[in-house]
């Protein structure tokens, strides 16, 4: 029982301690890192849409190569080294009609339901893409296009993506799980529409 105590204290949200909190403080710390990036990105595919959009209107000149750097790497950048920073702040689009007629433990049900349920489906997306980056890199595949750059450094930001998003569902799920079990808020549960300010 004394056992069962700790390992609940541990569980607690600010405890700071246990396998669950340090899981997420870990996986926080990679998102952190890689909207660090994505936000990087973002600044570089501003000044080069400023930049193409100078050389074709001032010089008639425009850079050829600027189309697929956005499309190849800025924006897929940009989308799939955010997904799992996003779900994290809640800020995917999401569906909480239900959620205004429900109580808590019916609330904690449904996001442990889409979590476990999610989290595999993402998981095999970056399972499969991650295959297909292995078969581009061991072949040193091209693209088409006139840069003719490795595809592989263009299909990595996938598996990437997609394997740090089933991780972040993978971890809601236990933590949303443990909140329903334990009775304890080990996991928040994300804001309803509308009541996001709310005190």
């Amino acid at each position: 029982m004394v056992e069962t105590d700790s390992l609940m204290k541990n569980l607690e949200p600010g405890a700071g301690s246990g396998v669950y909190a340090r899981l997420r403080r870990a996986l926080d710390i990679v998102d952190g890192a890689l909207v660090g990036l994505g936000s990087l990105m973002l600044f570089a595919l501003m000044c080069l849409v400023v930049a193409d959009v100078s050389m074709r209107y001032f010089f008639n000149a425009p850079l050829q190569w600027s189309y697929e750097v956005v499309s190849s790497y800025l924006m897929p950048g940009l989308f799939f080294l955010a997904v799992s920073h996003t779900l994290r702040a809640h800020s995917h689009v999401a569906v909480d009609i239900l959620h205004n007629y429900v109580g808590r433990d019916t609330r904690y049900t449904f996001e442990v339901v889409a979590s476990f349920l999610a989290a595999p489906a993402f998981a095999i997306a970056a399972w499969m893409s991650a295959g297909v980056t292995l078969e581009d890199f061991r072949t040193a595949a091209t693209s088409s296009s006139g840069l003719a750059v490795p595809t592989w450094t263009v299909s990595i930001f996938l598996p990437v993506g997609f394997g740090l998003l089933s991780v972040r569902l993978f971890l809601n799920a236990i933590g949303y799980l443990l909140s329903l079990s334990t009775r304890q808020e080990v996991l928040a549960l994300p804001p309803i529409s509308g009541t996001e300010g709310a005190e």
